[in-house]
């Protein structure tokens, strides 16, 4: 069996944000964002071009290769970084939820990495950039709600997205599931779908979310389908609440990294009691719906880690009573490995817990530092955005506060 192998490259497609395409969303930590680039090197883009001939892009047939031969690719680095640090990785949870597997994969591989005639079965779709907060770890291109903060903390009105300026003001380049074009396609396969995995932006405000899911239901497939949120939590309309009776499974992994003070400082504007009362109603959904805490761990809460573990242990939800956890690798100033050496032996302490994650977090955190590459950006960009959000490290973060120099 191939320690590298892993489906996604076979029976997955994932457009970003802004519609181009890449290999899977782990591979926005490597150094091209795992872009599915065509021959003169612009990005296949999900509005515009066929979604078939991007499978067989050179980037997708090497990777099929490494896979098949036990090779990493380099846009794995974020999964073999996990693995090698104790984490359970998306390529393992893949490859433990799907039937397709290596030898299956060698049956439709050609030498030269190229498949045919292998459907998709599984999309990860992210209809734009429309979000209702601004969480620290993200920014323009993951929501709209940043775009004047980011004016008052960088000063230019534009923003690169992934090699991409776009000029705040235009929207244009996340409209791109607006394309009659990549509706057309999708429709002509969904028959074949099993999985469809939404982020955003915040996707529970999309319409276009909407929209696919009733053509689902419309068409009979949804009782065969799988769909799975990356959501905050804070909007639970009634119209997706009725629409996800009709769909096989429903996943909500809720990202929510912490409680109160802690998770309002990360999320803002997020509102702790109404997410709260929202972890309430989700508990009680029907028996199709499944759900977990989505934690994505930063310089901020690496400390909050093992006290949200047993916070969530006291709730005794009946259903949310699952955390997985998400390193934030990118921006590079939030990785847990920016923190200084003494604040490192603290947070190591507390996450001196029984508990795997809790192990492989303070693992990874120590088996390298970026203090003096990134530390003077971690504290610039903090204390100009505790400035602009009238918020305080030092009041709600005081054993992180005190090692950050007010700029």
């Amino acid at each position: 069996m191939s320690k590298t192998f892993c489906s996604i490259p076979w029976i997955f497609q994932a457009p970003r944000s802004n519609g181009d395409l890449r290999v899977c969303c782990q591979a926005n930590s490597s150094e091209d964002y795992g872009l599915i680039r065509k021959p003169d090197g612009t990005p296949y883009n999900a509005a515009d071009d066929y979604l078939e001939e991007s499978r067989n892009a050179d980037i997708m047939k090497s990777m099929r290769l490494n896979m098949l031969e036990g090779k990493w690719s380099s846009q794995c680095i974020r999964c073999r970084t996990e693995e090698d640090n104790g984490h359970h990785s998306r390529r393992l949870a893949e490859n433990k939820d799907w039937w397709f597997d290596i030898d299956e994969a060698r049956k439709v591989t050609a030498e030269d990495g190229t498949i045919d005639g292998v459907a998709i079965q599984y999309y990860d779709f992210r209809f734009g950039n429309k979000c209702n907060l601004a969480c620290r770890m993200c920014g323009p291109s993951d929501s709209d709600k940043w775009y004047e903060d980011w004016e008052k903390l960088v000063g230019p009105k534009f923003f690169d997205n992934g090699g991409e300026e776009i000029t705040i003001g235009d929207n244009s380049a996340f409209n791109w599931h607006e394309s009659e074009y990549f509706w057309k396609q999708i429709e002509k396969n969904i028959s074949n779908i099993k999985r469809v995995y939404f982020a955003g932006g915040e996707p529970t405000l999309i319409q276009k979310h909407y929209t696919f899911l009733e053509k689902c239901v419309e068409v009979g497939q949804s009782s065969k389908m799988t769909i799975e949120y990356n959501t905050n939590i804070t909007t639970l309309p009634k119209r997706l609440l009725e629409l996800w009776t009709h769909f096989k499974r429903v996943i909500i992994g809720a990202s929510i990294d912490g409680y109160g003070d802690v998770l309002e400082y990360q999320r803002y504007p997020v509102k702790w009691d109404k997410v709260y009362n929202n972890m309430l109603k989700i508990d009680k959904l029907p028996d199709n719906v499944r759900c977990w805490f989505s934690y994505t761990v930063t310089a901020f809460n690496v400390h909050h880690t093992a006290d949200f573990i047993n916070w969530v242990d006291e709730q005794q939800f009946s259903k949310l009573n699952r955390v997985k956890h998400h390193m934030a690798y990118n921006p590079p100033y939030l990785n847990v490995q920016v923190l200084p050496d003494e604040y490192k032996k603290y947070v190591t302490d507390r996450l001196d817990v029984d508990d795997p994650n809790c192990k492989s977090i303070s693992k990874y955190m120590n088996s390298k530092s970026l203090y003096k590459l990134h530390w003077h950006e971690f504290e610039g960009i903090t204390t100009k955005l505790d400035k602009i959000r009238n918020q305080d490290i030092t009041i709600t973060l005081p054993e992180l506060g005190k090692y950050v120099k007010k700029i």
